[in-house]
């Protein structure tokens, strides 16, 4: 039940995300990315500490502490009472970049953070999750990632 949850979720993504026209997300990655099989985002003792200070610098300002109090005024949380867990790696990576479609005021990040900064800061955005959060969300990012093999990124 939990399997078809996941990939009714991406599936549902996929749809709202291609309806949004001019705005719709480039899911292709840099190559040296992709080959590294950077997605789902691996979470690692230096990648954490690395993007806890990328996001100190680029992100707490608008969205807060990973875990902190929602507030509906500001930028969503990133922890468990947050959204951002719904969403593949791959999604999250391109937002990051080039801002959420529909997005109005979060900038795109794409010349200012290398790839592997966004990988960074989305390992420790990810490390503060419970582990069955993070569980769901890599097994969503994994079925994601096989559709984009199966179906292609363009």
């Amino acid at each position: 039940m939990k399997k078809i949850y996941v990939a009714a979720l991406a599936l549902l993504l996929a749809v709202a995300v291609s309806a949004c026209g001019d705005n719709r997300v480039d899911t292709r990655v840099d190559p040296a990315a992709q080959s590294s099989g950077a997605f789902p985002v691996k979470i690692t003792g230096d990648r954490v500490v690395s993007g806890g200070r990328i996001y100190a610098e680029n992100c707490a300002s608008c969205h807060g502490p990973v875990n902190g109090p929602i507030n509906l005024a500001s930028a969503p949380v990133h922890g468990d009472a947050g959204h951002t867990w719904h969403h593949p790696d791959r999604l999250l990576f391109q937002w990051v970049l080039d801002r959420p479609p529909l997005a109005t005021v979060m900038p795109a990040f794409r010349g200012t953070l290398t790839d592997e900064q966004v990988i960074e800061v989305l390992a420790y955005i990810k490390s503060h999750w419970l582990p069955e959060i993070q569980d769901r969300q890599n097994e969503g990012s994994a079925q994601y990632e096989a559709q984009v093999v199966e179906f292609g990124t363009e």
